[in-house]
């Protein structure tokens, strides 16, 4: 697939899997945004890669809202999504005592992958 020049749009951009498909995209040509909860994590890729690093939280519409209105505003209309963003917590769905985690923690794990 060819992809030099065309926008990207990376959640979870700031490290792990999302920082190296940043670098991947980068080195295709693809013009990155990144968006990540971890700002400055976004902005530290962004330096060494020279993508576009905002800070984002994917569970809030208008923060996505506005970070894809900057990445649109600077890289064009994105045609590569790749989502990387994700949490997880230190606690285990169902405990040994057979007790759920609570639902609260549960559904942010949802909501974020």
């Amino acid at each position: 697939m060819q992809i030099d020049g065309m926008a990207a749009v990376v959640t979870g951009g700031g490290s792990g899997l999302g920082a190296a498909t940043v670098r991947a995209l980068r080195t295709a040509g693809a013009k990155v945004a990144i968006l990540d909860r971890d700002s400055a994590a976004a902005a530290t890729v962004a330096a060494e890669t020279g993508a576009l690093g905002l800070g984002c939280d994917v569970t809030d519409e208008a923060s996505v809202t506005a970070a894809l209105d900057q990445a649109t505003a600077q890289n064009g209309d994105a045609r590569i999504l790749v989502n990387c963003a994700g949490i997880a917590t230190g606690e285990r769905i169902i405990g040994r005592d057979g007790a759920p985690m609570p639902l609260e923690g549960f559904r942010r794990v949802v909501e974020v992958t």
